[in-house]
């Protein structure tokens, strides 16, 4: 009983730990992405439940029992022979992963037995049994998934309770001695089942099980006490059911097995050049009985240099237009979209680069209470310096008014030449842009000082050579984008 019991605690924790292998996803075998990680489920998930039916002879292991296998010389079966006894039931079998799985089985069938020598009886008995057990996948652990493909074989072990009726008749006279009652005790089944896959839906065969009771009176015969109760056949000897002077009862049975695999649409498995095999091609489910989903990962490839070239040049993007790095004149609107792209130095432009007369725009604006339009200006700076100019200082009095009137946001971006260290730069870019920000709001009396978006970017943005004293002039900027 400790074997068993340590057998059901590695078949239980076995499961258990099979149990997070089919939870995360993998891609399809012929898809260009994968993940070698990962357990298949891919756009078709493994179907894991199936059901069967089994039946077959059942034999009994007791004390009322005299032969190995049901007897053959008639002169010694008399009418009380031991077999012609049957059982059948059900199975619902999930599997957790390749390798482990359970199934919940209940059976029904009846058990007959006799002994001549010190006992002088025999019986007959009725039992229905259920029982939840763990199983392992011999074949896959020891042979691996590509071998015997169509080929199940487990082994399995569990717990369950079996509920039975018995009586003991005299051998000769058939005088009944002794009536169990109806009664239950516990069992551990242990056992082999050998299937083979005939369809994608339907599996053949045989399984082979041992039931171990606790119980010593399965024959309705308290066994050992033949030479040392006086009262053997007394009612009140019979009240318990677990063991006597002998060791306890056990059952068993062969049978055949049917199983119909559950799931959605499973994979149709064809004969190919002698060799039977699955169609993914053609849509369906695998099922993890048959399906290690480790075969079904797809191998590394490491690429050749030619090969990583080849990837690289496929998925070059585009060349981008180098208009769109560029701003000639310098007012905000790269060349790509820029309509006149060679506005005078200090212009206040349009969306599209057109030049406007900023102080009409303003006026209108105001008069008319027109909604805001997108509007590009800069703001230059001297050499190392963040004070604003006087033109400056006007445009933005504009600016102010025309924020506080039709609630416009207004975008800053704060840049410096290339005449120092990037982290100096940084902070200068940084102190030309609060510059703009707090003359807006100290100066120029902007209501909401929420609508001004700040940012900045040192030397990292020019919008001209640094080469040139002209080119430097333009990158010495705070940008103002006036948006809706």
């Amino acid at each position: 009983m400790k074997k068993v019991s340590q057998l059901i605690c590695s078949l239980a924790l076995g499961s258990l730990m099979a149990l997070p292998s089919i939870a995360q996803p993998l891609e399809q075998p012929n898809s260009p992405d994968y993940n070698p990680k990962a357990t298949y489920d891919g756009p078709y998930k493994l179907n894991t439940w199936s059901i069967a039916i089994h039946g077959g002879p059942s034999m009994f292991f007791g004390d009322l029992r005299e032969y190995d296998f049901w007897p053959v010389n008639k002169t010694t079966t008399d009418s009380h022979k031991e077999s012609g006894t049957f059982q059948g039931g059900l199975t619902i079998n999930k599997q957790l992963s390749y390798l482990f799985g359970a199934r919940l089985d209940g059976s029904i069938g009846n058990l007959r037995g006799m002994k001549r020598r010190n006992y002088n009886r025999y019986f007959e008995g009725k039992y229905q049994d259920v029982s939840l057990s763990g199983t392992v996948n011999l074949k896959g652990l020891l042979m691996g998934p590509n071998k015997m493909k169509r080929w199940k074989v487990d082994a399995y072990v569990g717990f369950g309770q079996v509920f039975y009726d018995s009586k003991a008749y005299d051998l000769t006279g058939g005088v009944k001695l002794r009536e169990t009652g109806k009664k239950n005790d516990w069992i551990i089944p242990t056992g082999l089942a050998v299937n083979y896959e005939l369809t994608s839906r339907l599996d053949l065969g045989l399984d082979f099980r041992l039931n171990y009771t606790n119980s010593d009176y399965l024959d309705a015969t308290w066994g050992g006490d033949y030479d040392r109760t006086p009262n053997l056949n007394s009612i009140k000897d019979a009240k318990t059911s677990h063991k006597g002077n002998s060791e306890l009862d056990s059952y068993g049975y062969g049978s055949v097995v049917l199983t119909y695999k559950l799931g959605k649409k499973p994979l149709k498995v064809k004969k190919e050049d002698g060799k039977w095999a699955y169609k993914p091609d053609e849509g369906g489910y695998y099922h993890l009985r048959y399906t290690d989903p480790k075969v079904l990962l797809r191998p590394v490839k490491i690429l050749t240099l030619e090969e990583m070239d080849s990837v690289a040049k496929a998925n070059r993007p585009k060349d981008i237009d180098p208009r769109l790095l560029l701003d000639t004149d310098g007012d905000g609107v790269s060349d790509f979209f820029d309509k006149e792209p060679n506005s005078p130095a200090g212009s206040i432009v349009d969306g599209s680069g057109r030049v406007l007369d900023f102080d009409t725009y303003v006026k209108n604006a105001l008069a008319t209470g027109a909604a805001c339009s997108e509007i590009f200006a800069n703001v230059q700076f001297d050499t190392d310096k963040n004070t604003l100019k006087p033109e400056s200082q006007d445009m933005l009095k504009n600016v102010a008014m025309l924020m506080n009137k039709n609630g416009c946001r207004l975008q800053l971006a704060g840049h410096a030449d290339r005449r120092a260290t990037d982290r100096y730069n940084m902070a200068l870019s940084r102190r030309r842009v609060d510059a703009v920000k707090n003359y807006l709001i100290n100066e120029a009396g902007l209501k909401d000082a929420s609508k001004v978006i700040v940012d900045y970017f040192g030397s990292f943005k020019p919008i001209a050579e640094s080469s040139t004293r002209d080119g430097l002039l333009k990158n010495r900027r705070v940008e103002l984008k006036l948006l809706p």
